[in-house]
């Protein structure tokens, strides 16, 4: 008899955690994002990051002198837009590394070795504007065999417009290049527009 009660109520406990789990499933490659109801969501942020590294490469391929294999440190995603990312943060910057290595003429320094020049020069993101200490932070990469070219700062903005019934949000990804040596830059911006309804 306890037995029983006891496979009973095993059972019941399943059927209530069954019951209070989402349900799931695995999305095939064919299929689309989904677009987000109430933020930016996949669909979005996969046509900004593509959008915008695209233009940055391009132009600055058009300019870039040599052949060598141009060698970039990314630094920290800055978002300064309305939207908290959350688990979104680390996924969009491993999201422009991927995009940026995925080109022949472009190579992106690993993260790991960037977090430990900054930590080692004790530097902050905005710290690398000054010469001198751009020239420090880029001494520490080179002396541990990862130099490095320029420095890609990436950074998301948004707007938002409100009407009777819906609302308008403008995301723009800006990527800013800066040549290490040099300290000019190239800058290029990929906008996106969402409505969502009320």
């Amino acid at each position: 008899m306890k037995m029983i009660r006891r496979l009973t109520l095993a059972l019941f406990a399943a059927s209530c955690f069954a019951c209070s789990s989402p349900p799931g499933r695995i999305m095939d490659d064919s299929e689309e994002d989904y677009v987000g109801s109430g933020a930016a969501g996949a669909a979005s942020y996969d046509r900004l990051i593509e959008g915008a590294v695209q233009k940055l490469l391009q132009q600055h391929s058009a300019t870039a002198r040599g052949v060598d294999q141009l060698k970039i440190a990314c630094l920290e995603f800055e978002n300064a837009g309305a939207e908290d990312l959350g688990d979104w943060q680390n996924q969009l910057f491993d999201l422009i590394n991927t995009s940026v290595n995925q080109s022949m003429r472009y190579r992106t320094v690993s993260d790991r070795f960037v977090t430990a020049g900054l930590r080692e020069t004790r530097l902050r993101r905005d710290d690398l504007f000054i010469p001198a200490k751009r020239d420090q932070f880029a001494e520490v990469m080179r002396s541990s065999g990862s130099p490095v070219d320029a420095l890609l700062f990436p950074k998301l903005t948004t707007g938002s417009t409100r009407g009777d019934d819906v609302r308008q949000r403008n995301y723009l990804l800006t990527l800013e290049l800066v040549d290490v040596k040099t300290g000019e830059n190239e800058q290029v911006s990929e906008r996106l527009r969402k409505a969502y309804t009320n």
